[in-house]
């Protein structure tokens, strides 16, 4: 099974479009693969949110992964 754990989440809104950025990293079972960061853009339609686009950053040294998420 894949594990994305995320932490340091950061919301910024302005009525119906918000920005999401988080830290993650990425597990293959209990295997560490990567790190980085996510960056979802959302809009709200409907009275839902919705994901319109996502980027993020992968490494495998240097992270700094808290020891509640590994």
């Amino acid at each position: 099974p894949w594990s994305e754990p995320i932490w340091d989440v950061r919301i910024e809104q302005d009525g119906p479009l918000a920005q999401v950025w988080a830290h993650y990293a990425f597990y293959l079972g209990t295997k560490f693969s990567h790190c980085g960061v996510n960056a979802f853009q959302l809009v709200k339609e409907n009275g839902s949110w919705k994901i319109f686009h996502l980027t993020n950053t992968r490494q495998r040294e240097g992270c700094n992964v808290p020891p509640y998420v590994s």
